[in-house]
């Protein structure tokens, strides 16, 4: 169950309507469930309301189709006498769903879209470490949500991470804003809506969550305007490279050149290309003192070594261990981020499009 933030009303699925274009569909298989009503629901201001109905069929088959696109990413679900299956809608979507009576809710197979092999992947890891581990183990298991973190961190679709920092367990919340950490993941996940959906309605109350929640943990703090870093001053992240060496950025940038500090993940789509970028920048200034200092979110340490071994640059990895508080701290919300760091050993800008970081670079020089 997803709880607290906002995700608009769909008013185009409130009906069907006669004519015009249609929207997206699921369909498939409820077994032993022939001739009872699903609802279709969505979320709004932390409650669930219907949206609609489907029948089940004969041989537990079912069909539904929206009345129009999904104008935005959502996550909906349908719920069977109080048990729920939760799945991403976008635009026109094809999904399929095949589960019965009594593992409705727990087992089901859900595809059609990359979306939805995450929100599958995301509950069955859930459920593991429930079956595990009992509710309150679960959200206490620092594996698990390492894991969603990860996730969270590199979901290009921001959807899926969306749905990771509303999760419930048992009635209670998965990410719990008075932990620091937590705040820190709702606080990137805002980011990453700020950077990739500016216009989207959850991006203002995501960004008023976190700050607000901020402030209430922290009255000392000052309070902040944007989500986006405006401090010049550097906070300094201390970590173990690929060679078992400590490096310390503030350090590299107290050498007097102009220093990339490069949030990624290797993992990434489109991470060969930014590092072609980087490696670009550094042929064209690394005379004049470019230096490249990068941290990896990566699950796999030993594959993080490896890629990294072929890298002219620092490369250090965020473990798990680690947690999110250097996002935080940096308030990156999607990978990669660039943050460009003058001679004086202060930002002077924070690129989110790796296509306008020469740019970037060569202001600083």
């Amino acid at each position: 169950m997803m709880k607290r933030l906002l995700i608009p009303a769909l008013a185009a699925l409130a009906a069907a309507c006669t004519g015009g274009h249609k929207g997206w569909t699921i369909e498939g298989t409820v077994s032993g469930c022939e001739g009872r009503k699903m609802a279709v629901e969505g979320f709004n201001a932390g409650r669930w309301y219907v949206i609609d109905s489907v029948e089940i069929g004969r041989g537990g088959s079912f069909r539904y189709e929206a009345a129009a696109p999904a104008s935005i990413a959502e996550v909906l679900r349908l719920n069977l006498d109080g048990r729920a299956v939760y799945f991403p809608v976008d635009s026109l979507d094809r999904l399929t769903l095949t589960t019965d009576s009594a593992s409705f809710g727990t087992r089901y197979e859900l595809g059609g879209t990359p979306a939805a092999d995450k929100i599958v992947a995301i509950d069955r890891m859930i459920a593991e470490s429930v079956a595990a581990r009992g509710v309150d183990g679960a959200l206490a298991d620092s594996t698990l949500k390492a894991g969603l973190n990860d996730i969270a961190i590199n979901d290009s679709t921001c959807i899926a991470a969306y749905y990771i920092i509303n999760k419930n367990i048992g009635g209670k919340p998965l990410y719990d804003l008075s932990r620091r950490r937590d705040l820190g993941i709702v606080g990137a996940v805002a980011q990453r809506f700020a950077d990739m959906r500016p216009d989207d309605p959850r991006t203002k109350w995501l960004t008023q969550i976190y700050l607000t929640t901020r402030q209430l943990n922290n009255p000392a703090a000052a309070p902040a305007l944007s989500l986006q870093a405006k401090e010049s001053g550097l906070i300094d992240i201390v970590r173990y490279d690929n060679r078992g060496v400590e490096q310390s950025l503030a350090r590299l940038a107290e050498k007097g050149g102009v220093t990339l500090l490069s949030f990624t993940s290797y993992d990434g789509e489109g991470s060969p290309a930014y590092n072609v970028a980087l490696a670009e920048l550094r042929t064209r200034y690394g005379a004049q003192g470019l230096e490249i200092y990068q941290i990896a979110f990566d699950a796999d340490e030993v594959e993080w070594k490896r890629k990294a071994d072929n890298l002219p640059w620092i490369t250090v990895w965020n473990s798990p261990v680690d947690g999110a508080e250097v996002l935080m701290q940096y308030n990156v919300g999607a990978l990669p981020v660039t943050y460009v760091i003058g001679r004086d050993g202060t930002i002077a800008e924070r690129v989110t499009d790796p296509a306008k970081l020469a740019a970037a670079v060569a202001r600083a020089m």
